[in-house]
Parts: structure tokens; C-alpha cells; sequence
């Protein structure tokens, strides 16, 4: 044996060196700034397109609506702060999902959310263009990206293309990068609701631009409140960046509640600036109260709220501020969703969700360029439906994202709160507060609510279905069980994993008295004879295959008592026939027809089902 077998093998002839190799994971680098920055780059976007769309349907109420949505955006972020101190992996609510419940459930979770960014990533770097084109009136050179749209799209398409490439090239960038974005981004927002609330703020205006149950309707406002969440949506990039994150169980809580302070402080003070100049009218042509936030404005809606200043020098450089401030955000919002949308796929590609090539990673920067160049062109291809049909892209695209968000926040809420009773010794730095104890762990309150409102509102914006949203998200849906059906094929694995598995029968024990053989017959030859022991005579018991749907009535029944679960049921039925009655007829300040109640019992129903199967595993 030569030295060069020597040195791979062992010093002597027969050892062997046993190489495990493991898969190359992404280093931790970020601190709590860098996940801010990401996270708010993405949060903090949406309400320079979406207080136009919101102010479409909320009209005067337009704060308000933005507030109850900002309330819904605490309760996920904090119950997406406690998941991913306990779980800091990529993936979000995907793998809480994924965790919690089983991965078929994970893999439609990460579906609707690789929809969601991805359509962020399109629109965020189309109206980043059309910011900076808002400039070309002061600079000449930037004029065309306004008024020609080829050269509209070919800006969008570099810009996604730069920002692909900084991303494969490293984190380290990318997040740097982020962070002067989003401190420069902060800065101006601070100095523009400053300069809002001394010079245009007219709390009478605002007073006067609410009209009860007509301007907006009822129903109106709810989707108003739906549309809304579009503004809170990338509070799941703090989530997908975890596995990067240094010490993630105090670093993901810090940044979050800078997040929640930051994005609650704009959207409360800048949609009551924007209702203030332009209040609610009765356009006569229209026959219906308009505003010109929601017409005018509606693609710029923060451009135009700067139109109020009435110093010509101030609103020149208010401007000029705001096409910078809009173009810098916007472009953050494009890394953040690139960022989300590549570690989400890296973490879905690396439980054999999807196929294997998209988490591989780079040799030399350690990032997942595969996916992040893949999705990177799927943004690219999606900003042609935008240049097509114009303005009403925000309204299309908005109402899709915020079906997927709700979609995703719903299942995070339901996954965490699962979470506490099917692994009660998981270690979670950081837990939400406001907890009710119950069987062997605790009731997450922020979550049980957070969950019934947000389905509340998913199932009012499908019914809704607005530019026919409802029919792309379920389109889109419909594909992803495809796919996953065919990939699961494809590896010859089952395409389902049952939540429970429940439990084997106990083993049949055959008692066989005890035979007294006199003293005699145990001795043979000077010897002790063995006496062999009695086996169990065999027996074929035939079992009838019961669906798991029997098996779960069988196991709640046991556990309650036959009058117990009855009562349970009846009472849980009326109260939901309730809820769809009124929800139907014309008591429902929201309009007859479906809308809330669905989302109401179906949650109810799934929340019902978690915490009835805790109190037995006590």
C-alpha cells in the first residue's frame, strides 16, 4: 500500500476515516438592525401604493382602516416573533406549518407566500421606476421613464437584475445596503409627517370627511380593511432571514417591536395628512363620494399629499424629497422581497418540497443563487401585466397580495398556538404576552384573536373577489397541489401525512394457569428439567379500516363523555349557524350575501380542534 493510500486511509493498513459531510448552511451574520431593515424595507413600502387603493374603498375612513389593520399587524408580528425565536430557520409560516401540522400543509403555506413575494418584488420595482420617473419634470434625463413605457420596463427589469446580482454576491451587501436604505427612508418619513401635521393636518376636514354606514358603506370598509393588510405584509422577512440572524431568539423580538413602532407611527399619522387635502366629495358625474387620493393620486398617493404644501419653495423640494424617499423605499422592498422569496424557497427545497436544485448554494458567497436568480426572472416577467393595464395593476395585484398574506398570517397563528401543546418542551426565548393556561400549556390570546379576525377578513376579500383576485388565488392554489402531487410522484413518496397517527392496540396476553407437576418430574438425571412457558395461541382479529375523520369523532366522544360532546357540538353549531345567518341576511351592516362568517366558523372550527386536543395530552 503506497503513502498516498496511507495518508486517505489511515496510518495502518485496514484503518478507516469516516468523512460525514453535511450540507452547507447559510452563516449567521445579521444582527438586530440588519433584520429591521429588511423587514421594514418591505412593511414600510406598501403605503406609497397602497393608501391610494385603501382610500378607494375607506374613503374618510382610511385611518382607521389603516389602525385596525395595524392591530392585526401586531398580533401576527408578535406571534411571528415567538415561532421564530423557537424555530430560526427560512421559511416563515411555512415551517411553522410545516412543524405544527405535517408538510403537505407546509408546502401550500410556502406556495401562497412565494405568490406573495414575488408579485412584491414586480410591483415594488415597477413603482420604484415610476417614482423616480416622477423626478424627469426637475431632471430631464429621467423624463422618458414617465412617459415612454418601453424604457419603463427596461429600467424595471435592470433594477431587478442589479439587485439579483446583489444578492448572489452575499448577504453582507445586500443587508448593508438595506440598512442605509432604510435609515435614509425613516429620516424623511419623519420630517414629512412633521411638516404634514404643522402645515396640512385640519382634524375638522378630517372629522367632516366621515359619513356612517354611505361613504363608505359597511361592506366597503371592510374591504377597505382587507385591502389595508396589504400594508403590513413583510413582516415574514424577519422569519426568512432567522436562519442568518445572530442569536435569534433576542435579535428577531428586538427587531420586530422596532418594526411595529416604526410602521404603526406612518400608517396612523400619514393617511389622516392624506384625507386632510384631499377630503371626501360627491362627484356629480360618478353619482358616489370620491376623493382624489383615491383617483388622482391614486398611483402616487404620497406625491400628491405634498402637492398641499402652499410654499412654492417648500412643495419644490418636497417633491423632489419624496421622489427620493419613494424610489429609495420602493427599492428596498424589491431586495426584501428578493431576499424573502429566495431564503423561502431555499428552506422549502431543503425538506424535499421542492426540487433540490433550487437550495443549492453558491461555492464562493454561500447564497442560494439558483432560486434567487429563478424568481428573480418570474418578478421580471409578472411587471409586463402592470405596463398592459395600468392603474389598475395596484388594484389587481394589491388585492392578491393581501389574500396570500391573510392566507399565511392565518396559518402562523394557528401553527404557534398548535406549537405550544405538541411540543410543550420546545425552548422559545421569547413568548407573546397575555397567555390563559390551559391543559398543558398556555392559550396564546393575541393569537386565537389575531387568527379569527384574519380569517374573518380573508374570507370577506375572496368573496369580494376584486378584478377577479379570487380566481388567480385559487388558480394559483390549484397549481401548487398539482405540482406538489406530481414532485411526490415523481420521488415515490405519499402524498399525505396524517396529523395523528393513533395509538397500537395493546398486545393480546393469552393467561395460561399455573400447571403444579409433582416434585418427581422436575428432576431428570440429577438435573433440574426446564419447563417451557406457555405461548399465547394465536389469533386473527380482522379490523375494519375507519377513516381518520371516525377516529377523531371516536377519540373527542371518549374524552369528553357522550352528553358533554353533544352539547359541545349543538352549541358550536348554532353559534355558527348564527354568524352565517346574519351574515346573509339584511341585519349584516356589511351587505347580504357570504363574506365574514365562513372565515369566522371555519377558524373557530380549526382553533376548536387544536385546543380540545391539548386538554388531553396534559
Amino acid at each position: 500500500m503506497n503513502s498516498e493510500s496511507l495518508a486517505r486511509r489511515g496510518r495502518r493498513p485496514g484503518d478507516l476515516r469516516v468523512v460525514v459531510r453535511r450540507p452547507a448552511k447559510m452563516p449567521r451574520t445579521l444582527g438586530p438592525s440588519a433584520l429591521f431593515a429588511a423587514c421594514y424595507g418591505n412593511v414600510g413600502s406598501s403605503i406609497y401604493y397602497a393608501l391610494g387603493v385603501t382610500a378607494a374603498f375607506a374613503l374618510g375612513l382610511t385611518p382607521l382602516a389603516l389602525i385596525l389593520a395595524g392591530f392585526i399587524f401586531v398580533t401576527t408580528a408578535l406571534n411571528y416573533a415567538e415561532g421564530t425565536a423557537a424555530l430560526p430557520h427560512a421559511g416563515g409560516s411555512s415551517s411553522f406549518a410545516r412543524r405544527a401540522f405535517n408538510a403537505p400543509i407546509g408546502f401550500i403555506v410556502g406556495w401562497v407566500q412565494l405568490l406573495n413575494y414575488t408579485a412584491t418584488v414586480s410591483i415594488s420595482s415597477y413603482f420604484a421606476i415610476s417614482y423616480l420617473g416622477f423626478l424627469g419634470k426637475y431632471v430631464p434625463a429621467l423624463a422618458p421613464l414617465a412617459t415612454d413605457q418601453s424604457t419603463h420596463v427596461g429600467a424595471t427589469v435592470v433594477l431587478i437584475a442589479i439587485l439579483v446580482a446583489v444578492n448572489v454576491i452575499g448577504i453582507q451587501e445586500s443587508s448593508a445596503l438595506n440598512l442605509v436604505l432604510a435609515f435614509t427612508d425613516l429620516v424623511t418619513q419623519l420630517v414629512l409627517v412633521i411638516l404634514g401635521i404643522i402645515l396640512l393636518l385640519d382634524l375638522q376636514t378630517v372629522v367632516h370627511n366621515i359619513h356612517w354606514g354611505l361613504a363608505p358603506t359597511w361592506g366597503n370598509f371592510l374591504a377597505g380593511i382587507s385591502i389595508a393588510m396589504v400594508t403590513y405584509t413583510g413582516i415574514e422577512t424577519i422569519s426568512n432571514l432567522s436562519e442568518e440572524a445572530k442569536d435569534p431568539g433576542r435579535n428577531v423580538p428586538r427587531a420586530t417591536w422596532w418594526v411595529i413602532i416604526a410602521v404603526l407611527f406612518v400608517s396612523a399619522f400619514l393617511p389622516t395628512i392624506g384625507v386632510s387635502v384631499f377630503p371626501v366629495t360627491y362627484d356629480q358625474h360618478l353619482h358616489a363620494y370620491t376623493t382624489q387620493l383615491a383617483t388622482t393620486y391614486k398611483a402616487d398617493p404620497v406625491a400628491g399629499i405634498v402637492m398641499g404644501f402652499k410654499d412654492d419653495l417648500l412643495r419644490f423640494w418636497a417633491q423632489v424629497w419624496v421622489g427620493i424617499l419613494a424610489f429609495t423605499i420602493l427599492v428596498i422592498a424589491t431586495n426584501a422581497g428578493l431576499l424573502g422569496i429566495s431564503r423561502l424557497s431555499y428552506s422549502m427545497a431543503g425538506v424535499d418540497l421542492l426540487p433540490h436544485r433550487l437550495a443549492k448554494l453558491h461555492r464562493r458567497f454561500k447564497t442560494p443563487y439558483v432560486s434567487i436568480i429563478v424568481f428573480g426572472v418570474a418578478a421580471a416577467l409578472l411587471v409586463l401585466p402592470g405596463i398592459v393595464v395600468g392603474g389598475k395593476e395596484i388594484d389587481l395585484m394589491s388585492a392578491v397580495y393581501s389574500l396570500a398574506a391573510t392566507f399565511a398570517f392565518c396559518s402562523a397563528h394557528l401553527s404557534v398556538m398548535r406549537l405550544r401543546f405538541i411540543e410543550p418542551a420546545l425552548h422559545r426565548p421569547y413568548r407573546m404576552p397575555w397567555n390563559i393556561k390551559f391543559g398543558r400549556d398556555s392559550i396564546p390570546v393575541l393569537s386565537l384573536v389575531g387568527a379569527l379576525f384574519i380569517g374573518t377578513v380573508f374570507t370577506q376579500l375572496l368573496f369580494e373577489n376584486i378584478s377577479n383576485t379570487t380566481f388567480i388565488f385559487l388558480g394559483w392554489l390549484a397549481l401548487g397541489v398539482v405540482a406538489y402531487v406530481l414532485y411526490m410522484r415523481y420521488r415515490h413518496e405519499p402524498i399525505w401525512e396524517p396529523l395523528e397517527v393513533p395509538p397500537p392496540r395493546e398486545r393480546a396476553v393469552e393467561h395460561v394457569p399455573l400447571e403444579s407437576l409433582p416434585r418427581s418430574a422436575r428432576y431428570r438425571m440429577g438435573r433440574r428439567e426446564r419447563v417451557s412457558g406457555h405461548v399465547a395461541a394465536a389469533r386473527h382479529v380482522h379490523e375494519r379500516h375507519r377513516p381518520v375523520w371516525q377516529l377523531e369523532l371516536e377519540l373527542f366522544f371518549a374524552r369528553h363523555g357522550a352528553i358533554r360532546g353533544v352539547l359541545i357540538v349543538l352549541v358550536f353549531a348554532a353559534v355558527s349557524g348564527l354568524a352565517i345567518f346574519v351574515d346573509l341576511s339584511r341585519f349584516d351592516p356589511f351587505g347580504p350575501g357570504l363574506g365574514w362568517s365562513p372565515g369566522l366558523v371555519l377558524v373557530a372550527f380549526l382553533a376548536a380542534y387544536v385546543l380540545n386536543r391539548s386538554h388531553s395530552e396534559q
